[in-house]
């Protein structure tokens, strides 16, 4: 009796055994609150799609799926191609360089370069010349005559020192003026071109003026002393203003202006020198005043080179563009 008892409860423990395994496994359904964010955008887009109007045909024109080659991808780059924002159909520009301008100097190298060349060929050809030339210069206590008589024996020689002269004077000027600042190019040639015209104009109507002179007056002697000294002070002259435009060409414009300004106070002391050996000449041969030398000196020597700097500098506004 007892058995028959326990069998019917082991059976009816295998029985609801599995009803209890399988609500064991059973999941709870999701709370409508949990998932109500992807709830409302589902009905937005499906409110969205029963609400909204059919495309017409432009718009549908719009749409390109067209493809092109590109960088970016067929779809995307034939799409950059129609947008003018991206640029994309645009030509390349060129890589940017930066490129130094430096001064060009290289005229003012060659040309003192072949300046100080021509010196140095007439120091190697007429050395005994140039030395003589500084001997009488420095030697006040020297006789003129015999002197003129030593060099004229080497006329070339004094043409070339004379040569020298105008080419140095004509750089002097130029620097001087600040001609290196304001003029480049053709305009720079110009200006240094007409700068040597004058001052070759200058001297030789002086040399023919003052040979003139002395046949009028029957005063040859003291005239050809004094073109001689008026030319061996051209010479001193020369080399200094030859060494002072090197300065000049390449100094600062401060620095320039101030080269520049002693340049003229030693060429005013030599020509002091040669107004002082001039009158010597005149007073002893022509019997001449020192106010009707000064006087001589000033029309012939001091305001022929006044006119020429003025015109000179006239010339360069012409050129920048100005008036005479």
């Amino acid at each position: 009796m007892y058995r028959f008892k326990y069998l019917i409860f082991i059976f009816f423990l295998l029985g609801v055994s599995p009803a209890s395994a399988q609500e064991s496994n059973f999941e709870a359904p999701e709370l409508v609150s949990a998932n109500i964010d992807s709830l409302i955008a589902d009905s937005i887009r499906k409110a969205f799609i029963l609400n909204h109007r059919p495309m017409d045909s432009a718009e549908l024109n719009r749409i390109e799926l067209g493809q092109a080659k590109g960088f970016y991808g067929r779809y995307v780059s034939k799409y950059m191609t129609k947008v003018e924002f991206y640029k994309a159909s645009a030509r390349a520009s060129r890589q940017f360089i930066s490129k130094r301008n430096p001064p060009r100097l290289e005229w003012m190298f060659y040309s003192f370069a072949l300046l100080f060349l021509f010196l140095s060929m007439i120091n190697a050809f007429f050395g005994n010349y140039l030395q003589k030339v500084f001997r009488v210069f420095a030697n006040q206590g020297f006789v003129y005559r015999q002197a003129k008589d030593q060099m004229t024996q080497a006329p070339i020689a004094a043409f070339l020192m004379n040569l020298l002269f105008v080419l140095s004077g004509t750089m002097f000027v130029f620097f001087g003026l600040g001609g290196n600042r304001l003029f480049t190019g053709i305009e720079r040639w110009q200006s240094m071109g007409l700068i040597l015209v004058f001052l070759a104009i200058v001297y030789a109507s002086k040399y023919v003026f003052l040979h003139f002179m002395g046949w009028i007056f029957n005063l040859k002697e003291p005239f050809n002393g004094y073109v001689f000294i008026i030319f061996l002070n051209n010479k001193i002259s020369g080399i200094l203003m030859l060494f002072a435009s090197l300065v000049m060409a390449f100094a600062e414009p401060g620095s320039s202006f101030s080269i520049f300004t002693l340049t003229l106070f030693l060429l005013g002391l030599i020509f002091l020198i040669r107004f002082i050996r001039g009158f010597q000449v005149f007073s002893k041969q022509a019997r001449l005043s020192v106010f009707n030398f000064l006087i001589a000196v000033i029309s012939l020597e001091i305001l022929p080179s006044a006119v020429v700097l003025k015109f000179i500098s006239r010339t360069f506004a012409f050129l920048l563009g100005g008036y005479l």
